[in-house]
């Protein structure tokens, strides 16, 4: 597995990431009930993206430190969790589609928006079941 830059974090910070990934969680679902593709979409980028540092913190003790949050995967890979290898696919189809969504010209489209959404929602529940958060 390739090197990933990490910071160590006491393991007891988990719910400090899994708190923030509750509160993008909230704002996608307003997000996508007010049909608002933009922030549902980049809320449901930073939810996973939080659950995933909640998770490396918890099992690992440690979270990405990096520059490209793809490379986070491989943490993500680190735990071994049930499912790890179906997770960390869509944990990474969530995260390559940060720069296009922060940064192009581009606005997601409404399925493009609710397909992240749908990603992030199964990433976040199984992230919680992992955890034994309900």
């Amino acid at each position: 597995m390739a090197d990933v830059r990490t910071r160590p974090v006491d393991k007891s910070k988990y719910s400090v990431f899994l708190d923030k990934a509750t509160e993008f969680y909230e704002a996608m679902v307003t997000a996508e009930n007010e049909e608002k593709w933009n922030a549902a979409s980049l809320t449901a980028i930073h939810c996973t993206i939080s659950c995933g540092d909640a998770l490396s913190v918890f099992f690992l003790g440690k979270r990405y430190a990096g520059q490209r949050h793809e490379e986070a995967v491989n943490l993500l890979k680190e735990t071994r969790l049930p499912n790890c290898t179906e997770k960390s696919n869509q944990f990474l189809d969530v995260i390559r589609l940060k720069s296009l969504v922060e940064y192009q010209d581009d606005e997601p489209t409404e399925n493009e928006a609710r397909r992240l959404v749908l990603q992030a929602r199964r990433f976040y529940q199984w992230a919680k079941q992992q955890l034994n958060v309900t």
